[in-house]
This record gives structure tokens, sequence and C-alpha cells, in this order.
């Protein structure tokens, strides 16, 4: 067990305003077995774009509202990946890249807040940022490497409104190497960050912070740490929403490496707050991934390397389902550009997956970092 106390910081606010266009949005559920490309009707949306005419509901649905996020300048950062996340709240949509923060109001898609990472955070920060809005607390969680590259800060928003202020805290020295690819996650009892673990020496691997939720919301920073089975690159926590019984975490991860396989696991975590939880797991067939090798850029093909080959990155859960997505090359192009896979996984009475699918908006087009949520009535999106 770890504990640590907390350092203060107040958001400011800054208003200006922003243009939107519109685009569409497929949700689409695919039985299991082979798996169904899904096509984009519209794959780019230029910048300035306005309202385009809505969309029959099937395959897609039409988006209200649509507006850029950080470019590649305002990122502040020359480093590849840019690791963009989102997240969305009652009534905001917080974005954060390498080294920036950016906040939006949800309605109006104004700029409430737009800052530098190390300004937000009040300290020296190492990137990689990850945003979740925890809708069963109303808060905003903003993880991220500390300088040493060896933590976390972690801020902690006092309410559901961003702009209200955060308290940040500081998991200093929790690998001793180099801690790769943290993402966010939580459920009733705990806030949970994975990571891949570059010990000195290599050895890389997951390895899982859980953090006490009641603790950490009333000041205080108790957290576990523990060693899953092995499982490079990423093993993100599941965003358990609604839960109301706690007892449970869920993970969604390729099956022990981010190259190849046609398996996924399902790790279900218990006794989280102890440094010696309990662990099971369940590998699923699916249809083949694959690292890509190439996705062209602007400046010509090639020039940037596939980022970050065929992982996971969020895991959401709700009402039973667990709901995950990756980028993976695919067989109808010999497993050359990435493609967004995605799968739907139950979790009773016997884990289970339920359906999986490819989204493929065509030949040369490549998609990074997808992800898939479900909504009240059971429509994936």
């Amino acid at each position: 067990m770890r504990t640590k106390h907390v350092q203060s910081l107040m958001a400011v606010a800054l208003l200006c305003g922003l243009g939107f266009g519109s685009a569409n949005l497929f949700a689409q559920r695919v039985p299991v077995g082979p798996p169904v490309s899904v096509r984009s009707q519209n794959p780019t949306l230029p910048s300035g774009a306005v309202p385009l005419p809505p969309v029959p509901p099937s395959p897609g649905l039409p988006i209200g509202l649509s507006y850029d996020g950080i470019d590649f300048l305002g990122s502040n950062c020359s480093c590849l990946p840019p690791d963009t996340s989102a997240a969305v709240g009652n009534n905001f949509v917080i974005e954060t890249v390498n080294l920036e923060i950016r906040i939006f109001d949800k309605t109006t898609a104004n700029i409430l807040l737009d800052a530098p990472l190390a300004q937000f955070f009040g300290a020296a920060f190492g990137g990689q940022p990850y945003v979740v809005y925890d809708d069963i607390a109303n808060r905003w969680y903003i993880s991220g490497l500390d300088s040493s590259d060896t933590g976390f800060l972690l801020a902690v928003s006092r309410d559901s409104n961003p702009l209200d202020g955060f308290d940040v805290f500081d998991l200093t020295n929790v690998v001793g190497g180099f801690a790769d690819y943290q993402k966010p996650g939580y459920n009733r009892d705990a806030i949970f960050i994975s990571f891949n673990n570059f010990k000195r020496g290599g050895n890389a691997a997951a390895t899982i912070v859980s953090i006490d939720k009641a603790q950490l919301l009333s000041g205080t920073l108790t957290y576990y740490v523990s060693t899953p089975a092995f499982q490079f690159r990423a093993m993100p926590p599941a965003q358990m929403h609604g839960d109301t019984t706690g007892g449970v975490e869920w993970f969604v991860s390729t099956d022990g490496t981010d190259v190849k396989g046609t398996t996924i696991r399902v790790t279900k975590m218990a006794h989280y707050l102890s440094n010696s939880p309990n662990l099971t797991y369940t590998s699923l067939p699916v249809s083949r991934y694959q690292k890509a090798s190439t996705a062209d850029q602007p400046v010509g093909p090639g020039t940037v390397t596939v980022f970050p080959n065929t992982t996971t990155t969020q895991v959401h859960f709700r009402n039973g389902d667990l709901l995950t997505a990756m980028a993976s090359a695919a067989a109808a192009d010999g497993f050359v550009y990435p493609k967004g896979r995605f799968y739907h996984i139950k979790t009773s009475p016997n884990v289970a997956l339920f359906s999986e699918g490819l989204i493929d908006p065509g030949p040369g087009v490549a998609v990074q970092m997808p992800t898939v949520d479900m909504d009240s009535n059971g429509h994936l999106a």
C-alpha cells in the first residue's frame, strides 16, 4: 500500500469560438462469425465544413455537432504518436494530446480551456495523457507520465464541472522503469491505471495500479500495485458505467502480444484493493488480427510508422456487456493498412464473445485507435 497527500490546482477558463461541421456515425451489431466490413460515408471532414443533410439511419446515424480537436501544431509536441484521447461528461468534452489539454462546451463547441498539460498539472509533465469521465462519481480523471516517466500524475476534478478545479496526485516511482501506455478505468470502489512496465534491463509487461476511490475523493491517495499474467503493451481497465455493487473490475486485451493473434483475453479482477488481487483469465477465439505495416501520411506514403500495433485502447462495461476496439490490419489488403476491429463480450452467465466486426473506410485508408461504446438501447457506435 502507498499513501500520499494532495496538491491543489485551479483551472482557469479561456473563452473563444470554434466552428463546427457534421459527419456520420455508423452503429452496427455483427453476430459472431466472419467479420462484417463497415464503411464510413464521410471518412474525411474538411476544416470549416458546413452541416451535411441527414443520413438514413441504416447503416449510419447523423451527428448533430462535430468540431476539430487539437491539431499537430497546436499540440506543442513534435512526438509521435500524438496519444489523443477524449471524454464526454454532462456538459463538457475534454481532449488531451501529448502535451496539451482542451475543454469544450458540449452544446456550443466553444473552447473553455486550452493549456499545456504542464501548466494544468502544475508540474513537469512526461506525456501520454489520458482522460475519462466517471459517471458514477461524476468526476473527471486525467492521468499521464510524470517528468521521470517512472510514475504518474493524476488530476481529479472537484465536481462534474472541470472548470471548478482539480486536485493533483503524484504517484512517483511506481515502476522503477518506463511506465509506457498508461490507461485508466474505474468501478464503484476504485480507479485503475494499467501500464506497460519497461523495467530497467527489459522484461516489459502489463502492471496494474488500483487506487482507493473513496480515500482519493476525500484527499488521500492510497494505491496498490499488482502484476497480472504476462501481457505486452496494454491491458486497459474497463470504465464500469453504472456500477452499483463493486467487487469486480474487467480488462480486455490481446492475448499476450500486440503483434498478431487469433484470441483476445478477458481478465476479471477481484480483491483489487490489495497487492495480491484475484485474477481470472478467459481467452476468446476471434478473427485473426495483425500489426499493420503502413499508414500513408499527407507528405507521402510510409513516412510515419504505424502506432501502436494491435492494442486495445478503451474498454467500456454496461449492464454485463464489455466493449472494446483496436487497430489491426485485415486480410482483404494482405494485412497492410490498419483497420478498426471491435468486440462485444458478454460476462454473464459465462464470459463469451457475442459479436465482432471490422471498420473499413476503404482501400489505403488507415484507422487508428478506434473505440466502441453502447447506448441505453443496446446499439453499438
